[in-house]
């Protein structure tokens, strides 16, 4: 039995196509996780709410600081 290739250029094409399915199979996962990952956007909104309650609480904290004549 010979382990030879077919032709010496399907080396090439054969180690160019592993790459290609490799490297789309990398590009599938990162895409997969960026768009499920169901922990990431819970703590973001999170993050966003205790942002506005922030932004909330110094404006009244402003509010009654400041010198309003009647």
């Amino acid at each position: 039995m010979s382990s030879l290739t077919l032709s010496p250029g399907s080396g090439r094409l054969g180690d160019w196509a592993v790459r290609a399915g490799l490297a789309l199979a990398r590009w599938g996962r990162r895409r997969s996780a960026r768009r499920t990952d169901r922990d990431r956007l819970l703590a973001r909104m999170a993050a966003l709410e205790a942002a506005e309650a922030a932004v909330a609480e110094r404006d009244r904290a402003i509010r009654s600081a400041t010198f309003m004549p009647l």
